[in-house]
């Protein structure tokens, strides 16, 4: 920019056609010479500088500087007119803010356009409604833009909620089917046990009198034999003793019987097992040994470990005992135990301890050496029908309703992913919360 002590061009350099184009535009405009001095400019120009015709053409005579004229904020920074002669193509500038000489703030589209004898046409576009409706315009967008992020949101967070809804509707449906199945087969195991008692006490209460009954048989025959007979009658007696090896029977009756005694317990207490692990019970809680439970399942699954398996059992002398219903903590044993047991192939080793898990609670963890739970299916492990066994092996809803029996009890089952092999831990508090379980069933 020149100092004011330096003289403007003549304004006779304009061109007369310039000066009509200018007179008949509705925008401000004006011509500057290369130094940013005003040479001419219309009425529209004249009225944004805030100065009488008089005041602005001894500004320009002074040789001003546009700036000094009519200031615009962009042009501290970033002189236009002198872009457009350094460049020889008009420049355009949207949304320039400058301040009318009554003192107004408004909104203009600035262009620079350079003309002969390196002169510059600037011209300014007073855009300031357009600018307001846009700026109310972008407030109108962004709070709809606010109110569609909000009611997606709200949407996304109720569609969640509806499928987490259907997802524990699906789940209960799946328990009620299979808690009624599995609550008949309860009861029928539980018929079947209690009439087996009769028939297993029968035997077991008349081994001991046939047992006598035998022993007297054989001292009646060695009394006969003590006593005189005929040489054809003993020759007789001794014939027939050969023929149903007497002897043999003699010495194997006792080992008989012995086996009979011991199948007639082994029977009962697989009967005991079976009624200790059906009891539906009356709804109460009952104070319960978890060892006790571990052991009679043990009992129960005894073939699936087929001598392969070898169970290494530490039950803490401090583990308390638990208010819980007996029958369903069972069945949670059962499913964990089972799946445990079929998690190993070949030969290998199943850990289970019980212990105090912290004031008010017990402990019980199973830890098998199979080839543990890979890290993008333990997510999952607990959701209804999920399984990796083979079709017919398993409905995918042992865990399922395990966990559903453990936090009906107030308590807790997971996966701990430390080590090797798979170690389920169930934690149960001492007294849980007094309310009816809501499953019932016993899954493999």
């Amino acid at each position: 920019m020149s100092s004011p002590s330096q003289q403007p061009a003549p304004r006779s350099e304009v061109p007369e056609q310039i000066r009509k184009l200018l007179d008949g535009s509705l925008d401000a405009a004006v011509v500057l010479d290369a130094n940013r001095r005003p040479l001419y400019w219309n009425a529209a120009y004249q009225q944004y500088s805030g100065l009488r015709p008089r005041q602005l053409e001894q500004a320009a005579d002074e040789g001003r500087c546009c700036f000094h004229v009519f200031p615009i904020e962009v042009c501290e920074t970033l002189c236009l007119g002198r872009r457009a002669l350094t460049t020889g193509r008009p420049v355009r500038m949207d949304e320039i803010r400058a301040r009318r000489g009554d003192g107004e703030e408004i909104v203009l589209i600035v262009t620079a356009t350079p003309i002969e004898n390196h002169m510059v046409i600037e011209t300014y576009r007073d855009v300031t409604a357009d600018a307001r409706i846009q700026r109310k315009y972008k407030v109108l967008l962004e709070r709809e833009r606010t109110a569609k992020d909000l009611l997606e949101a709200k949407v996304q967070e109720r569609t969640q909620q509806l499928e987490r809804a259907n997802d524990e509707l699906k789940r209960t449906q799946a328990q009620l089917i299979h808690q009624e199945k599995m609550s008949s087969l309860g009861r029928l195991v539980a018929g079947i046990a209690h009439e087996l008692n009769n028939p297993i006490n029968f035997v077991y209460g008349n081994v001991e009198f046939l047992g006598r009954y035998f022993q007297d048989l054989i001292d009646l025959v060695d009394l006969l034999e003590q006593a005189p007979i005929e040489s054809d009658l003993r020759a007789k007696i001794e014939k027939k003793k050969r023929e149903i090896e007497y002897e043999f029977l003699r010495a194997d009756s006792d080992k008989l019987l012995k086996s009979i005694r011991a199948g007639a317990e082994r029977t009962a207490a697989i009967v005991r097992d079976l009624k200790a692990f059906s009891r539906v019970g009356s709804g109460q809680l009952v104070e319960t040994d978890l060892a006790e439970g571990i052991d009679t399942t043990l009992n129960l699954i005894a073939p699936l470990l087929k001598n392969r398996i070898h169970v290494h059992r530490r039950y803490s002398p401090d583990a308390p005992r638990v208010y819980c219903h007996a029958g369903h903590i069972n069945q949670v044993f059962m499913n964990v135990l089972t799946n445990a047991a079929q998690a190993v192939r070949g030969e290998g080793r199943i850990d289970i301890v019980i212990e105090k898990g912290g004031a008010g609670w017990a402990r019980v963890k199973v830890t098998d050496s199979g080839p543990g739970i890979a890290a993008e299916i333990r997510p999952h492990i607990f959701d209804p029908f999920f399984t990796t066994k083979d079709v017919g092996e398993g409905t995918g809803l042992g865990l399922t309703i395990s966990e559903g029996i453990v936090r009906n009890h107030g308590g807790r089952i997971f996966v701990d992913e430390k080590g090797p092999g798979a170690t389920f831990v169930i934690e149960l508090p001492v007294r849980p919360p007094t309310r009816p379980p809501k499953t019932e069933v016993t899954e493999a």
